[in-house]
């Protein structure tokens, strides 16, 4: 009897375990922690669904969605009427039809005004559009959302990183202190959050704050998942701190794991600027120009490089005008490309007046001189000496009429 109730224990609390992580908790949880690789590792089942449901919105791959699709029914009994909603309109989603799923989200918004997941998924949809469009009234439904999600809940990790991106854009320099310093509060609160973890690298880096780069980087690169793109800026945060073996580092690092052209691009161009010798930064610059041929900063260190290195022939300069010209195409405000770039064509008109111009002027004016010298000379032989142009024309005249006359007179006998 004893052994037969440890064989039902033994089944029993392996079931009431699972059940217990199958049915705990809601989707509200969620502003917490959103980011969807983290969500479909969750022990949590129904954030692992939403985690699932979000990548297939993402990707686009219907292998997510059959998974979530499979493990839904054992959810639901846990699930509040929103979290169910929610979840059936990401269920019906197929890529192409992105706005069908955003009006039946907007069509929830009434039904479930207070919704923390509901106003989530309306935050993240209308984001999408923002980003393509920079509709305003998407950017009016994303405040209106966020704003609900911090009357319910307060604070949290996902309406305030929203509410950062977006009101980064326009911010004057004092709100963007403000904004960082408010992120970095909510980092201190969540530090596992990885979103808000890179956003803060992100605004730390434009606003210069390149040793704060440094310390939020000490745990980032230990992290199993990293975005290479944020790797990049603690790179060149290390390089604008002079830290070239620390930055040399990561950007190998990138180099192993990224395939991503434009990442890969501006890294060797990382590295031109790394290396101490011209011959090192052009083949770095040319390389990264390789995979990115509307890098604009690589075009334009490379034709300085170019030009810096050697000033004096003709074809160098060249070759640096086209590569500096190119940068301006995509680069049009720059203003150090276009003084460059005049500097380097007054010297290609200055070589090209004394090599091809002065040389052709010289002949032409050698030429005219022989022909005036010479033609002078001959009219001067025909003339009598000291007479005009008048008295030669006379005294040829007169030996013409003394001629006719000696040959109509006899010749004595």
């Amino acid at each position: 009897m004893l052994r037969l109730f440890k064989k039902i224990s033994f089944l029993i609390f392996p079931i009431l375990f699972l059940t217990l992580n199958i049915y705990a908790g809601n989707l509200d949880s969620y502003v917490y922690n959103f980011d969807t690789d983290q969500l479909l590792v969750s022990s949590q089942r129904s954030l692992n669904v939403l985690g699932l449901y979000l990548k297939y919105y993402e990707t686009g791959n219907e292998e997510y969605k059959t998974a979530a699709n499979q493990t839904m029914p054992y959810i639901l009994p846990s699930l509040k009427p929103d979290d169910s909603a929610a979840l059936n309109v990401l269920s019906e989603y197929f890529p192409g039809n992105e706005v069908e799923s955003i009006n039946r989200i907007e069509i929830l918004t009434n039904n479930y005004p207070n919704s923390v997941i509901v106003n989530s998924l309306n935050v993240l949809m209308n984001y999408e559009v923002y980003q393509k469009s920079k509709n305003t009234e998407a950017f009016k439904k994303i405040l209106s959302s966020i704003d609900i999600i911090e009357e319910t809940i307060g604070e949290n990790p996902f309406s305030t990183y929203y509410k950062s991106v977006l009101m980064w854009e326009t911010a004057s320099p004092q709100e963007k202190e403000n904004i960082f310093k408010n992120l970095e509060k909510v980092h201190f609160s969540y530090p596992l959050n990885r979103d808000i973890h890179e956003l803060l690298i992100i605004e730390a880096f434009e606003l210069g704050k390149y040793e704060d780069v440094k310390q939020l980087s000490m745990n980032y690169v230990n992290l199993s998942q990293k975005d290479e793109r944020i790797m990049f800026l603690i790179a060149l945060s290390y390089y604008n701190l002079d830290e070239k073996s620390e930055s040399r580092k990561i950007v190998d690092w990138i180099l192993q794991n990224s395939n991503k052209k434009a990442v890969l691009s501006k890294s060797y161009e990382l590295l031109g600027d790394i290396s101490e010798t011209n011959s090192q930064k052009i083949n770095y610059y040319k390389t990264a120009i390789d995979l990115d041929p509307e890098n604009a900063e690589a075009l334009a260190k490379l034709g300085t490089t170019l030009y810096e290195s050697n000033r004096s022939t003709t074809d160098n300069l060249t070759i640096s005008r086209i590569y500096l010209t190119k940068a301006l195409m995509y680069d049009p405000d720059n203003s150090d490309l276009k003084e460059t770039l005049n500097t380097i064509d007054r010297k290609l008109t200055t070589r090209n007046f004394l090599t091809t111009l002065l040389p052709l002027f010289i002949v032409i004016l050698a030429i005219f001189y022989i022909v005036f010298r010479f033609g002078s000379k001959g009219s001067n032989l025909k003339r009598p000496e000291g007479g005009s142009k008048e008295d030669s024309l006379t005294t040829s005249k007169e030996e013409k009429i003394d001629y006719d006359r000696s040959r109509r007179q006899p010749h004595g006998r």
